[in-house]
């Protein structure tokens, strides 16, 4: 192959920076001056030029931020650990709260009132950028705020992070990566036509996209970035001032932040994009207000690891008025009937609505909702929609109040009344087996993710698949003709580089080795979540040590079914009411033979889990219940730094745990705990206890 000549170098420096200079006018200056169909021109150009001269090449090239090139090649997430610690912001959700917050940093200032700065909360995911003279050398998320997960060749692909700063310098930028609300349904719409589950929000979506092992999924995700936070020597002497440096190296910042402001000016920014922020492209469930100045920033101060002078207020949830049509009664895998309130339409904060949960009846019965009432709604989180309360005094008539069914509208067997829910106790409920196997096939249980719901809803209806086990006996022939999945006589090409049928198959290939705990998830055990598996997962490994193979399944299989309810109480995090049902779904001739078929699956193979938890840390013997949400942090991911800590996890509430860490919303388990005398804690003191820090 020729070396390039001057002619070619010449132009690569051209496209280069044509290309970066249109970047720069899309995501700095929001100005684009390029077509799109001139921009991938440009693109196509380089793509072409690189191919035939690979020495052009350098990481700080355009192409190499799209995954063009070594996207292919999965990569490790790795831990990293933060130089400095990723803080978490209290809340704030009302005027009040903020005024409040004025107030005490004025104080702390010795009665002088600090300029302010508002800057919109981008719901997304937050992430560390280090750069080494002027080049981006890392990426990571934020973790548990002292340990994130190396992201540095999917964040190459995110084409609003410059690979190169304007200034040679060495510096730490921080910022959220979210998903714009075009490129979100985008994404959904594609799903669909793929018949995959529908993601719920842009922020999960982000997150997702930006964990993924494949660059090259996530450079096809369209991810975007905001930077919101600067640290270089010298410092800069104020937050307004970090923005301005942020765009002078070339990084985006969120264009609406308004620095000089006083507690009561800040209250009208509030109050001015609590109805604006529908406007944006991106989605914001807030905003953060920062005191201004650094120096008054040290003197203000911390408390529980999280900063006095900043402050995340959470705007109120948006509601709206529609009509009650109907309410239907959908069964859960577990059995549980579940009243679905389903309505006329309505926009609610950037989407249609038209179901939302009633949970159960003695929820409907407190809320006073009837069919044909008017009720209100909003979304809990600004995600998930929810009825707020009916109306009775726009009720143009007598309405009857509802009843749950007597006769289970999937089976038609009795239901009965179990605590405050209904439940139909047959197992083998068609719609009970339905949800269990949509359930196993999860990301938190077998992560099959190529068996989408529609396509799952597809293979049970024909019968095709009956049990976990029959996933991996999925034939091309058994997806032949199934809507959305071409055909294999003709080798229908749908979308994508292969038939559809061939991708499924090779999602289930791939996934043939599955870890003991992702198996008992999936097995839809009552009571037991990822927590509970996760350490019966490791008990199992204790009583039987792994040999590799099949037989080793097997003898977990047998020592499953041999358990009483005594020996796995001894399971720290498992408690009687949870071993009851262990022992039950394992003395159940059918439900235990679930397993033994799964384990006969041709090439199925039981993984045993890798070690989590640790024998010494300020948490060793505790046993831990986490409630609620918390912002910034998985459940999976606080799980893991409880075990790291030397403490064992646990799903349900029992005499046994010791400790409950409760965050937002906490409801009926925060209850329990109260009534058990069990001491309860929040997030922030939590990470302060085992020595982390909780995000920021």
């Amino acid at each position: 192959m020729a070396r390039p000549d001057a002619t070619s170098r010449r132009r690569h420096a051209e496209l280069v920076a044509a290309i970066d200079a249109a970047d720069a006018a899309y995501y700095l200056a929001d100005a684009p001056h390029l077509a799109d169909a001139a921009y991938d021109a440009l693109r196509r150009d380089l793509e072409q030029l690189e191919a035939a001269h690979p020495e052009l090449i350098t990481p700080e090239s355009p192409t190499q931020r799209v995954g063009a090139r070594g996207a292919r090649e999965a990569t490790i997430l790795g831990e990293v650990q933060h130089e400095r610690p990723m803080l978490s912001l209290s809340n704030a959700f009302s005027p009040e709260e903020v005024e409040a917050f004025a107030a005490s940093a004025a104080k702390a200032l010795g009665g002088r009132e600090p300029s302010l700065v508002a800057e919109l909360k981008i719901d997304g995911l937050a992430i560390s950028l280090r750069y080494e003279r002027g080049r981006l050398v890392q990426a990571a998320t934020r973790g548990d705020g002292v340990t994130g997960e190396e992201v540095t060749a999917n964040v190459r692909t995110i084409t609003a992070i410059p690979a190169e700063l304007s200034a040679p310098i060495n510096c730490e930028v921080r910022g959220e990566v979210y998903m714009p609300k075009a490129a979100f349904a985008a994404l959904n719409a594609a799903r669909e036509e793929e018949g995959l589950d529908l993601y719920a929000n842009p922020r999960n979506s982000a997150a997702g996209s930006l964990r993924q092992k494949d660059p090259a999924i996530t450079a096809s995700r369209r991810l975007a970035f905001f930077a919101y936070q600067l640290f270089e020597e010298p410092q800069p002497a104020q937050q307004s001032a970090a923005l301005l440096r942020l765009r002078e190296l070339g990084l985006p910042t969120e264009v609406h932040a308004e620095g000089g402001l006083s507690g009561t000016s800040a209250a009208a920014f509030l109050a001015r994009w609590e109805s604006e922020r529908h406007t944006l492209d991106y989605e914001t469930d807030g905003a953060v207000l920062k005191v201004d100045a650094v120096a008054d920033q040290e003197k203000i101060g911390y408390v529980s690891r999280s900063p006095k002078w900043a402050i995340a207020y959470k705007f109120p949830p948006e509601q709206a008025t529609t009509r009650l049509e109907r309410i239907v009664v959908e069964v859960g895998r577990t059995g549980y009937l579940t009243p679905v309130a389903e309505m006329t339409p309505v926009l609610l904060a950037g989407s249609t609505i038209r179901r939302a949960t009633l949970h159960n009846i003695d929820e409907i019965r407190r809320k006073d909702v009837r069919v044909g009432d008017w009720v209100i709604l909003q979304k809990a989180g600004d995600v998930i929609p929810e009825v707020v309360r009916g109306i009775p005094e726009r009720r143009e008539a007598a309405l009857v109040p509802f009843e749950m069914p007597a006769i289970c509208p999937s089976c038609a067997g009795p239901v009965v009344r179990d605590e405050v829910r209904h439940r139909c106790p047959n197992r083998w409920c068609p719609a009970q087996l339905f949800e269990g196997l949509r359930h196993a096939v999860g990301r938190g249980a077998l992560d099959l993710e190529g068996i989408g719901e529609k396509l799952l809803a597809q293979l049970v209806a024909r019968g095709t698949v009956k049990r976990i086990g029959d996933l991996y006996r999925l034939r091309a022939e058994d997806l032949d003709g199934l809507d959305r999945m071409g055909s294999v006589a003709t080798n229908a090409k749908r979308s994508g580089d292969a038939n559809r049928i061939v991708n499924v198959l090779n999602e289930v290939q791939r996934r043939r080795e599955r870890e003991l705990w992702r198996v008992l998830v999936a097995l839809g055990i009552r009571h037991v979540g990822e927590a509970t598996a996760k350490d019966l997962a490791e008990e199992l490994v204790r009583r039987v040590p792994p040999t590799g193979g099949a037989d080793w399944g097997r003898h977990v299989a047998a020592n499953l079914r041999a358990a009483s309810v005594e020996e796995l109480t001894a399971v720290p995090g498992i408690g009687p009411i949870v071993a009851a049902s262990i022992v039950a779904f394992f003395a159940d001739a059918e439900t235990s033979g679930i397993l033994d078929d799964l384990l006969e699956a041709p090439g199925f193979t039981l993984l045993p889990p890798t070690q989590r938890g640790s024998a010494s840390g300020p948490l060793l013997g505790e046993v831990v219940v986490v409630t609620g949400s918390i912002t910034g942090h998985t459940r999976e991911a606080i799980h893991d730094a409880i075990r790291s800590a030397g403490g064992a996890v646990a799903d349900s509430v029992t005499a046994k745990v010791t400790l409950l860490v409760a965050g937002e919303k906490a409801g009926s388990k925060l209850a329990a705990a109260e009534r058990l005398g069990i001491p309860v804690i929040d997030a922030a003191t939590l990470f302060a206890r085992i020595g982390g820090a909780s995000g920021g």
